[in-house]
């Protein structure tokens, strides 16, 4: 007779003793309990495949007395469920979703709780489109890292893109600019007293980091959507003052996403003030100068593409020998741009910032006589970057200074050597990236004269003319249809 006694079982080392008192065979009980303890670790290191399952739906299954497993979110669920009876083994079983939120495991900077920032994250996923023209054929490096990591370290930083992302949801996407959640007030208010502790102490660590860059100059960009231009300046000359503390602009290589924005913040302001910009001295062209980009690494040839079997019409031939370089560079700049967007691939970000840098600073350092040719393609050139390299126009930021240039320009006497083609160019770019439905008035008579200038009646020929000189389809195709389909309308 065999038998498992349970007083001769070690506690300490969970050893079990087996007692054999005759010939018997052992009970089954005991029988499985033998090979169980023989076939210990044999098994251990093999890995059994997957079955293949009949339903991905494991909202509601049936299980029988067996181990089973099902995939739920994205991770393999054991269920056990035992047999019954009464039931005859079936369970219908509802797999509950996950405990707690994206957010229960963040630990935020200030104490705040997790929920708080559950608006920063919601504009997050949508940032890159809203900001960037170009998202599609871009590539973001460390975005978390750089964006989210500080939320949790940062106070001033945390309350800075809390407030900025509420007043993107409450004011900017309805194209109210005036709005400012109340709820959200207190966040902008923290933000400011924090960031002046910050300048005043002497032991802050923070001072000249990463995260409290982006906190100014997320304030900056909310200062210029509401019109106050004073406090944009004000927190742009701090944006400076941490810029030249850390040893210039080269010092945010790094991080090329938070230096686009820097830099877009100073431009933006030039351009809507007409004042000079701050972080590069481009009037005379010297060391300081930021360097043009090599773009012909990065062309591909595409011999089916119209684009690139004509050669781009140069507007000037005696055009300023500055304006010709970044005429040259842009038009590597946008053939790159059509082919990684046809080819499915995407620019780095440095590229992009090298671009921006070098082509727009030069145009605002440019001083021209304002009724020449060349003025004509340096407001084209500084529309079309507009468009490219700046915010999305449905931001709402504006550039009264430009738009001013441009029209008194237009409205002037035009200068005669001025191509028809080129000049339907400069209308529709300008169109489309610094005027707006309120210039309709002046600039829709002019929009159709070119037109006809040139006998164009037809978007697919007006499209064929514009691409000989500087164009993106992904930027500009679908809303200069728009346009011409609008203007063909009220004709």
């Amino acid at each position: 007779m065999h038998n498992l006694d349970a007083s001769k079982t070690s506690e300490d080392t969970g050893l079990h003793f087996l007692v054999s008192t005759g010939p018997g065979k052992p009970d089954p009980a005991l029988r499985k309990f033998i090979r169980s303890y023989v076939m210990l670790g044999k098994n251990r290191g093999k890995t059994l495949l997957r079955r293949k399952r009949r339903s991905d739906d494991v909202s509601s299954m049936s299980f029988s007395g067996s181990a089973t497993s099902s995939r739920h979110n994205n991770e393999l669920v054991q269920v056990y469920m035992p047999p019954s009876n009464q039931n005859h083994g079936i369970y219908p079983v509802k797999i509950p979703q996950k405990l707690g939120s994206d957010l229960s495991s963040i630990h935020l900077a200030d104490g705040l709780e997790p929920g708080k920032i559950e608006i920063v994250l919601q504009f997050s996923r949508i940032a890159k489109q809203v900001l960037f023209p170009l998202e599609i054929c871009m590539f973001f490096e460390k975005r978390a890292e750089n964006w989210i990591a500080p939320l949790s370290f940062d106070p001033a930083y945390l309350h800075a893109i809390i407030f900025t992302s509420q007043y993107y949801f409450d004011a900017v996407r309805l194209r109210q600019f005036s709005t400012t959640n109340r709820s959200a007030l207190p966040h902008l208010v923290k933000a400011l007293v924090l960031l002046r502790q910050r300048f005043a102490s002497d032991e802050d660590q923070y001072k000249l980091s990463n995260s409290t860059a982006a906190a100014i100059m997320g304030l900056a960009g909310y200062s210029h959507l509401t019109g106050d231009l004073k406090s944009a300046k004000h927190h742009l000359d701090g944006l400076r003052r941490i810029v030249s503390l850390r040893g210039g602009v080269a010092s945010f290589r790094s991080n090329a996403k938070l230096l686009i924005e820097i830099l877009r913040c100073d431009i933006s302001l030039a351009l809507h003030c007409g004042s000079r910009p701050i972080f590069f001295n481009v009037s005379t062209e010297d060391e300081s100068s930021p360097p043009f980009p090599d773009l012909k690494l990065l062309k591909r040839p595409r011999p089916t593409t119209t684009r690139f079997q004509q050669k781009i019409i140069v507007p000037l031939d005696n055009m300023d020998i500055r304006l010709a370089q970044i005429w040259k560079v842009m038009e590597d700049f946008c053939s790159v741009i059509d082919f990684a967007v046809s080819s499915e691939l995407r620019i780095s970000t440095e590229t992009f910032l090298d671009t921006m840098a070098a082509v727009v600073y030069r145009l605002l350092g440019m001083r021209i006589d304002p009724c020449s040719t060349n003025e004509a393609i340096r407001l084209g050139l500084l529309a079309l970057s507009c468009s490219v390299f700046l915010y999305n126009r449905n931001l709402g930021i504006s550039y009264p200074h430009l738009k001013c240039t441009l029209r008194s320009f237009l409205l002037g006497p035009v200068p005669l050597e001025l191509d028809h083609q080129f000049l339907l160019w400069l209308l529709m770019v300008g169109y489309m990236s610094v005027v707006d439905a309120a210039d309709d008035e002046w600039m829709r008579p002019l929009l159709l004269g070119a037109l006809g200038s040139c006998n164009l009646d037809s978007w697919s020929m007006t499209q064929e003319v514009l691409k000989q000189f500087l164009w993106i389809d992904l930027v500009h195709s679908k809303p200069g249809k728009h346009m011409f389909d609008s203007i063909m309308h009220h004709v």
